[in-house]
């Protein structure tokens, strides 16, 4: 590969069954150079090849794979994926684009494991499975790590990456700032009193008489009483905070044709 497809250094090949999950997803996955096309020529599509390998044992220490995600640049779409080929055990498998081989995106990632990307949902042997997997892009990407996830034995794996297609070669670098603060709030408590369905009680037998004297009593008159009850309220507040991001401010440094970015900081 050369440096213009691949200006991010990445691995050709990670090994998970070096990494501790219960169970062990057992898988060594390869990006084969001989088989995919990295620098496409015109009117030729970007491929990326890679081969999926079972190094585990017949015990329950190991899992057989489920399924896994490559955790491509996500401004690649489902149409932008062509001639998808998926090859277990020298059996070539149907491919069904949006179905077993499919985009999932930042904001509905994988499930299982967490992981945005393009999923291929095909299942490998720990022991002697072996997985050949193509794509083509339409549109040629920049060559540098995209993170690969694993799920199987109801178990994730994560955390290593290796050669695929990403966005963009601009690297960053991450910071957090915390900020102490206090916080007060007023709160208005504001009592209410709903009644409740009425219920008459006759008390006695109706008394039916001559109309001799008026009634006595105000006409359209009403029974004033009080009810008195005592009250205490639980207001539950929560408290958290937003952030915004003001105009960066920079202090050039520097400026070399020598790497001096590598152990940059440790002086």
């Amino acid at each position: 590969m050369s440096d213009k497809i691949l200006q991010t250094p990445c691995n050709l090949e990670i090994d998970y069954s070096q990494v501790i999950t219960d169970p062990i997803l057992p898988f060594v996955i390869e990006l084969d150079l001989t088989t995919s096309i990295l620098e496409p020529a015109p009117g030729q599509n970007q491929r990326f090849c890679y081969n999926i390998t079972g190094v585990g044992q017949n015990t329950s220490t190991f899992a057989d794979l489920s399924h896994l995600v490559f955790g491509v640049c996500d401004q690649i779409a489902l149409s932008q994926i062509t001639n998808v080929t998926v090859v277990i055990n020298n059996v070539e498998q149907t491919v069904i684009l949006g179905d077993n081989v499919d985009i999932m995106p930042p904001s509905h990632p994988d499930p299982p494991t967490g992981c945005p990307g393009l999923k291929f949902d095909f299942g490998l042997n720990k022991v002697t499975g072996v997985m050949n997997l193509c794509f083509e892009l339409t549109t040629t990407y920049p060559v540098g790590p995209i993170p690969v996830c694993l799920f199987g034995g109801g178990t994730p794996a994560t955390g290593l990456s290796i050669c695929g297609p990403i966005c963009s070669t601009n690297q960053t670098c991450q910071a957090t700032g915390y900020q102490e603060l206090s916080v007060c709030v007023p709160v208005a408590v504001t009592p209410f009193v709903t009644v409740g369905t009425t219920t008459t009680y006759c008390c006695g037998d109706p008394i039916v008489t001559v109309l001799s004297t008026p009634c006595s009593g105000n006409i359209n008159g009403s029974c004033v009483f009080k009810i008195f009850q005592q009250l205490c309220i639980a207001v539950p507040v929560e408290f958290g905070a937003t952030a915004a991001v003001g105009s960066p401010h920079v202090e050039c440094g520097e400026v070399s044709s020598e790497d001096i970015c590598t152990d940059c900081g440790l002086d």
